[in-house]
């Protein structure tokens, strides 16, 4: 359902740390709200010392949703946020808006409807600022295919400066795109965007997202299908810094990817 947690009356709590209900008790809605979404962060990450923001590096409040009986969206709604360890290495203003210290970590966080409504847990990572964007030197050769159907990962690195050290970065989005094939005059679905498994992404299969994990690597595979005429992919990834929402040195990463006869 999106992400958003439904309000039910089961003999058990109404929401995680919430209200407990019988079966027999009716539970009034307060403010006519059914149920509530999860935590809606702007990026999965903020950069130590700085304001959460958005892609574009645009500030950018934490945010639930409200939702009455019949799904339609109730505003309006006084909403508070509250880390669940101390010290939480952020503070969070009235609006949502949250500021991180000078640190590197992860902070979890739930949000909170009223007095009777809370969200499950939402994990924000506090990172190093990333400011450059590379395939990892051990990954830069190898990138023909030798037998249809192929099925070539296309890992790169995410790193950043943190008190004058260089350090790699997670938490950051990569997004990944099939800029062009050779012959352009193949059909569309000649080669696609994957996960390791060869399983399609998304609909739109020829762009993609990932995020970088510990050790600041994103990996999404490039699958060129078996009788395709496929000669060259040529793929793209991309990413930006928190702070301002600019490319990071070195992006897009371009790589081409060939079948070998």
């Amino acid at each position: 359902m999106n992400g958003r947690r439904m309000v039910r009356c089961a003999g058990a709590a109404l929401v995680a740390g919430g209200l407990a209900l019988g079966c027999g008790d009716v539970p009034t809605l307060q403010d006519g709200v059914a149920y509530i979404s999860a935590i809606e962060l702007p990026l999965p990450a903020v950069a130590a010392g700085d304001t959460l923001r958005d892609s574009l590096g645009r500030v950018a409040p934490l945010r639930v949703r409200a939702f009455g009986r019949d799904s339609q969206e109730i505003t309006g709604l006084e909403v508070s946020f509250l880390p669940t360890v101390l010290p939480a290495g952020v503070t969070i203003d009235a609006n949502g808006v949250l500021v991180a210290r000078d640190t590197v970590g992860s902070v979890q966080i739930v949000g909170r409807v009223g007095n009777r409504l809370q969200t499950t847990i939402a994990i924000l990572q506090i990172v190093p600022d990333p400011t450059t964007i590379a395939r990892p030197a051990g990954d830069l050769a190898g990138d023909t295919s030798l037998a249809l159907p192929a099925l070539r990962p296309i890992p790169v690195t995410v790193t950043g400066v943190y008190r004058g050290a260089s350090t790699t970065v997670n938490g950051i989005i990569v997004r990944y795109r099939i800029d062009s094939l050779r012959p352009r005059s193949l059909p569309s679905g000649s080669a696609i965007l994957a996960n390791a498994a060869g399983a399609a992404l998304r609909p739109d299969s020829t762009i993609a997202v990932d995020t970088t994990k510990s050790g600041g690597t994103a990996t999404r595979s490039v699958l060129i299908r078996a009788g395709s005429g496929v000669q060259s992919v040529f793929v793209s990834a991309s990413a930006r810094r928190l702070r301002d929402g600019t490319p990071l040195a070195g992006s897009p990463v371009r790589v081409e990817v060939s079948v070998k006869p």
